[in-house]
């Protein structure tokens, strides 16, 4: 699988109404979107997980909080939690598909953008862990 799933209609459709063009917007649809397309772009773009403490190691960027922050306010933990469970690319990227598939619902983004902006998906603790790697680690690489 590559980026091109992503670029469905209907995501652009929704990325087009509630992906603010800069920060996290102001209701829970423009944050629900921003957190998703944070999570997958950063995958295609840099290999970065959101969770490294098991098998998937992405190494660059700490992508914990908007993870934490879906799970904490929004119907993916099932979803997200299945990182742990994941052992290869292809596991990972079939788990970012059913997030985007479940979270990017036009109809359910609707009802969401009605809602307030709730915590902050830049600052949000919960389960996922991001661990950096140590300078004799980066040899390795």
């Amino acid at each position: 699988m590559d980026w091109s799933y992503f670029d469905k209609p209907e995501f652009e459709i929704v990325n087009g109404k509630y992906l603010p063009a800069t920060g996290e917007g102001d209701n829970m649809a423009t944050q629900i979107v921003t957190a998703v397309n944070k999570l997958v772009y950063k995958w295609y773009n840099d290999g970065d997980v959101y969770d490294n403490t098991r098998y998937m190691t992405g190494w660059c960027n700490d992508l914990s909080s908007y993870a934490n922050w879906l799970h904490k306010h929004t119907k993916a933990a099932g979803i997200l939690e299945r990182i742990w469970e994941c052992m290869n690319d292809s596991e990972y990227e079939d788990l970012l598909v059913d997030l985007a598939d479940t979270m990017l619902d036009d109809e359910d983004l609707e009802k969401a953008a009605k809602l307030p902006k709730v915590d902050s998906i830049y600052d949000c603790d919960g389960p996922f862990e991001f661990n950096e790697m140590e300078d004799d680690e980066d040899e390795d690489w």
